[in-house]
């Protein structure tokens, strides 16, 4: 681990943790830092909220801790916070919808938008499916409303 790496994971800990004790949430922390990410792992008795409305109380976190540290880094290291596995089993999720919209829109011919999602959702989707033929991807909408539209390929 680089000094760096290690003295931003040292800067977060605290911040984190008054946070966390501050919005009166029963969860703790472990930083994993790891190539140009510092993981930040949570568990407690609160993770259902933050779990709960799509993830949404994960992903101010996570947004908060890299508006919050990406700057204090030189190498721009990013912060991503998970809670449970989420991230991983998200990802599969959005897989899954992603090639079965895909599917969709090849056999109808007509678009399929997905539901809201945030940017990192979003670019699971568009990376599922940027060597699928037969459709192309796009993001539509604007902040908390902004999704992926799957269309057929023209």
């Amino acid at each position: 681990m680089t000094l760096e790496k290690d003295k931003l994971t040292t800067e977060v800990q605290p911040f984190l943790g008054e946070l966390l004790e501050r919005a009166g949430l029963d969860l703790r922390f472990r930083c994993e830092p790891e190539d140009e990410v510092i993981n930040v792992r949570l568990h407690g008795q609160d993770t259902d909220m933050v779990l709960s409305n799509n993830a949404r109380l994960l992903y101010a976190i996570n947004h908060l801790l890299n508006r919050v540290f990406y700057r204090k880094s030189s190498d721009g290291y990013n912060f991503v916070v998970d809670c449970n596995e989420y991230r991983g089993t998200r990802e599969m999720e959005l897989q899954l919808l992603a090639r079965k919209g895909a599917e969709r829109v090849k056999l109808s011919g007509i678009p399929f938008g997905l539901q809201a999602m945030p940017a990192s959702e979003r670019r699971v989707v568009h990376l599922a499916l940027v060597e699928e033929p037969g459709v192309r991807t796009e993001s539509e909408g604007a902040g908390l409303h902004r999704r992926v539209v799957i269309l057929p390929y023209q």
